[in-house]
């Protein structure tokens, strides 16, 4: 029997901890299911995390600031499985009503490299950050002024509107000549992305959205540091363009194709 293709887009979540991994999967949720063609999550276990694990006595300083003894390599190992569990959990809620399929798999490494290996093919990558604020922050579009897409758009207005979240657009253009003294009050520009980043530091918000294609994030080192720098899941288009900058090993089940079933085409 022909099967059919199940429209939407096919999103990965990858996350280092199922704190992270639930507020990724916020955002996912609040996609209308015509939207998602297939969900899957990659939990890595971090280098830095477990090589701190194996120093004597090594203090930590909590997401809250709190200093603390680094947990053992045994006590991480059995928080990894609670998480994987927790994790295939979520996925399966986030997914059923949708109808779409999900798959789930564990890597180890850096966090934003190890997402981005094992979200080739996959239309989204979703990389989860814990929630920081108290209050519910914005929904923040980061694009080149010349090359902005109408997907990352229609996927923000339809978080924001279902998050009741407001949606700004912090635009650059590298080269100056985008730059308008009339713009749209939602729309912020800027000359360079280390001054978008910089805006970014002050602002609150829940999720921001950027395509590694049309920039301007290009670089592995420039999406690690919107991670630091936004504090809040990043929702990545594009990642097919930096793949190719990246060794593929990690190794993550075919994505779902449109009848809830893994893709082994």
């Amino acid at each position: 029997m022909e099967q059919t293709v199940r429209p939407g887009l096919r999103i990965l979540v990858g996350a280092g901890c199922f704190i992270d991994a639930a507020a990724a999967l916020r955002i996912v949720a609040r996609l209308p299911g015509g939207f998602l063609a297939g969900l899957g999550g990659v939990l890595v276990e971090e280098s830095d995390m477990l090589a701190t694990c194996q120093i004597p006595r090594q203090l930590v300083v909590s997401a809250s600031g709190a200093t603390a003894m680094a947990p053992s390599l045994s006590q991480v190992r059995a928080l990894l499985k609670s998480d994987a569990r927790a994790f295939q959990k979520s996925l399966a809620r986030t997914a059923d009503p949708t109808g779409a399929g999900w798959v789930f798999a564990q890597d180890k490494g850096e966090l934003v490299g190890t997402a981005l290996r094992a979200a080739a093919g996959w239309d989204v990558l979703v990389i989860g950050y814990r929630q920081v604020h108290q209050i519910p922050g914005k929904i923040v579009i980061l694009e080149s002024a010349s090359s902005p897409r109408d997907a990352v758009t229609a996927v923000s207005d339809r978080v924001a509107k279902n998050l009741s979240a407001d949606r700004v657009v912090f635009s650059v253009d590298h080269e100056g000549d985008k730059i308008t003294a009339v713009q749209p009050s939602d729309t912020f520009q800027f000359k360079s992305l280390d001054q978008a980043l910089k805006a970014l530091t002050r602002t609150n918000a829940q999720a921001v959205l950027v395509d590694l294609e049309n920039g301007p994030v290009h670089k592995l080192a420039d999406l690690a540091r919107l991670l630091e720098v936004a504090r809040c899941p990043l929702v990545v288009f594009g990642t097919s363009g930096l793949n190719t900058l990246l060794e593929h090993s990690t190794q993550i089940p075919p994505r779902p194709n449109g009848n809830g079933q893994n893709d082994t085409s």
